[in-house]
Formats: C-alpha cells, structure tokens, sequence
C-alpha cells in the first residue's frame, strides 16, 4: 500500500514538473525575426582593419549584438557565423580585387554570445585572424560576417543582416624584386657554390660555399639591380650542413651597403646564431636604409670538418631583405 502511494506521488511530481516546465517555456519572450542585429550604427556594412602581415601572430577581434527597441526580459543566445557566398555581393559593390578570407585562417573561438535579462547588448563573440606572411601584400581580404541564429533558431538567410570584416594587408616581410635581377660576387668560391646561390630563390637548398684553401674573413656582395629601402635582413644557413656534426657555422659577420658599388657605409658587426628550426638569423641594421649593393662579411665561423679534415669556411644559402 506504501509502495502504491509513493507511486502516486511520483507521478503527480512528474507531472507538475512538466507542466511548470512548459509553463516556462510559454512565458519565455520570443523575439521577432531581425530583431537581434549587429552592435553597429545601422548605416555600417563594412568594418575595416589595416593588418601588418611582416610576422606571423593571432589577431583577436570582437563581435556584439544588439537588442532592437527594449531591453530584453530572458537571457537570449546569439550565434555569429561566416556567410561565404556573400562574398560575390561585395564584389559587386567594392571591387573584383577582394580576397575571401581563407577558411585556414580564421576561427570563431567564441561563436555564441549571450544577451543577459535586463540588457540589449550582447557580450562579445570572439574571432581570432590568423596572420601569416604568405598573405599578398598591399591585398583586400574580406570576412561576410551573419546572425546566423537567435535562441538556436535559424535567422533568414535571404534578409538577414551581413557586415563585412575587412583587412587591408601592408607592405610583405620582403622586399618585393619582381622585375629585377639580383646577382652577387664574393671574395672566393668553392666548386659549383658559386655567389648567386646565397641570392636566389632557393632561400635553405643551394648555398654559397667560400673558397675551402682560403680564411675567413669571406663577403658575398648582393646586388638588388637597383635602390631599394630596407630595414633589415634574414641571413640563412644551408640544411644540407648537419652543423651538429660538421660544424661551418656563422657565428658573427659584418654589415655594408653602398649605393654605387664603390663607398661603402658600415651597418655594424652582428653576433649569428642560427641553430634554430628556420636556420635562419634576422639582422635589424640601426635605421631604415636606402643601398642598391649589399656586402655581407662572414667575419667567424665554427671549423668545418670534412673526411676528418677542418675548414675555416662560410656558408650562405640565403640573404633576403626585409621591409
């Protein structure tokens, strides 16, 4: 009998606790279809970033939405997404020139924001933009921002507000030598590791081999075929060289750079390292310089072993200026 009662009362819980939950459900507002917009003036369409695309790094932007009219009564979820094809809309509008952002380099960290009871504006949805080098320089990339759902529910895809996130890219890690030829003599060369190889396009493979009966110091002057600016270099080290075990590497080496191949303005003595994944070691000169020749001195290198004989030699399979 005790056990029938309890069975009851199971029940009769059950029930009410359905009811009050549809009760709930009922009670909660509703907003209307485009209700939820973008926490932007009504007029703006297009949010536009300068990106710098010199280093590789996550940028972090943050994305509201707003409540049109009241505040609101429930807490409410609102979920940002990418619209891709209204890539072809802004073409149209702005210029055929536009990128569409690739997939690979952004990510909606934080999609869904919530507007809280009493307020009519979301906290931030978060979008991280990853920026590489490999970007095209001077380029329009662009990101078809939607509200693609309020409280889970499907917002129109026909009528729905989009704003298009913008990144205007600057000047590229390197200089730019479409155009030109870039040449190089040295000091001494060693078999088929003639000058050139320290300036061509093969920045780790071929390689620019000092003279294996000579000492150091060896220089390799680049010729960049006419004046450009320049803050710097990236100096790189030949993996075909297993410097763990046979050694060659460059240690400290010397900056100049002239104009018409003949006076030279010392840019300074620069301690090398390139035992790193990249093999390679940036040099940043004291300002921004203006040369058409470029004379990188290898002033000490660890001794080179080969067939149990030591070489005092360099290597340089890459020299490459920086903007």
């Amino acid at each position: 009998m005790k056990a029938f009662k309890f069975s009851i009362i199971a029940v009769c819980s059950l029930i009410l606790l359905l009811m009050a939950c549809k009760k709930d459900k009922a009670s909660r507002e509703v907003l209307s279809e485009g209700s939820v917009t973008f926490d932007l003036p009504a007029s703006t369409e297009v949010v536009a970033t300068p990106i710098e695309i010199k280093n590789v790094r996550v940028v972090s932007f943050e994305i509201k939405a707003s409540l049109q009219g009241n505040t609101s009564s429930d807490i409410h979820y609102v979920t940002f997404a990418v619209d891709t094809t209204k890539i072809a809309a802004y073409r149209l509008k702005y210029g055929n020139s536009a990128i569409l952002l690739p997939l690979a380099n952004y990510l909606y960290y934080k999609p869904i924001a919530t507007i809280a009871a009493g307020s009519s504006v979301s906290e931030a949805a978060i979008l991280n933009l990853n920026v590489q080098p490999t970007f095209k320089a001077r380029s329009t990339y662009v990101l078809p921002l939607v509200i693609s759902a309020v409280d889970g529910q499907p917002q129109d895809p026909a009528t729905r507000r989009v704003v298009y996130y913008v990144f205007n890219t600057g000047e590229p890690l390197y200089v730019d030598h479409t155009g030109f030829t870039v040449s190089a003599t040295a000091s001494s060369v060693n078999g088929a590791n003639v000058a050139n190889n320290a300036v061509d396009a093969n920045t780790l493979g071929t390689y620019w081999l000092s003279n294996i009966s000579q000492s150091l110091p060896q220089w390799v002057n680049a010729d960049f075929g006419r004046a450009v600016t320049f803050s710097g270099l990236d100096y790189f080290f030949p993996t075909a060289i297993n410097y763990a075990t046979l050694g060659g590497n460059t240690t400290s080496v010397k900056v100049e750079t002239s104009l018409n191949n003949t006076t030279w303005v010392d840019k300074g003595t620069y301690a090398v390292d390139i035992k790193n994944a990249e093999r390679k070691q940036t040099l940043t000169l004291p300002s921004l310089t203006t040369a058409r020749y470029l004379r990188f001195t290898v002033l000490a290198a660890a001794p080179y072993l080969s067939g149990g004989v030591s070489y005092s030699v360099c290597f340089v399979s890459g020299i490459v200026l920086r903007n």
